[in-house]
């Protein structure tokens, strides 16, 4: 981080102008995931719309947490499902333009970028053993 960015305020409690209880926000990101939204668009809806500034400070989760527990769950973890639907979009861009090997390479790095991840979630047990990516299976994925 560099000396100029700002971090948040350091503090043991929630503050105490929120709006919300703890269950309250718990029960709103539950029904924001089951509309589809992501764990990060869900918090900015929060901050925006509801003035939570943090939803771990309020209610000593985070929001992936509290999406388990609601039993509403995603397939692949957020980072991982984003880097999937970046590949899909260069696999359309090099099917029109199959001569394109800059974008070529930059898929191969992406695809490499995704096994890693993968291996990573695979270790911290959020993916099945034996997890693979291919690029004929990526579409799947993220549907």
């Amino acid at each position: 981080m560099s000396r100029h960015a700002s971090s948040k305020p350091v503090r043991d409690a929630a503050p105490t102008w929120v709006p919300l209880r703890p269950r309250e926000v718990e029960q709103k990101v539950v029904e924001l995931a089951k509309e589809g939204k992501q764990p990060a668009v869900i918090g900015l809806i929060l901050r925006d719309s509801y003035g939570i500034p943090s939803v771990q400070e309020l209610c000593g989760k985070k929001i992936v947490q509290i999406m388990n527990e609601g039993g509403v769950t995603t397939k692949l973890p957020q980072d991982l499902q984003n880097l999937v639907r970046r590949s899909i979009h260069l696999q359309e861009h090099l099917a029109a333009n199959s001569r394109d090997l800059h974008n070529l390479r930059g898929l191969e790095l992406m695809e490499s970028r995704i096994r890693s991840l993968a291996k990573y979630h695979t270790g911290r047990g959020e993916l099945p053993e034996g997890w693979n990516y291919t690029r004929a299976g990526a579409r799947l994925l993220v549907e």
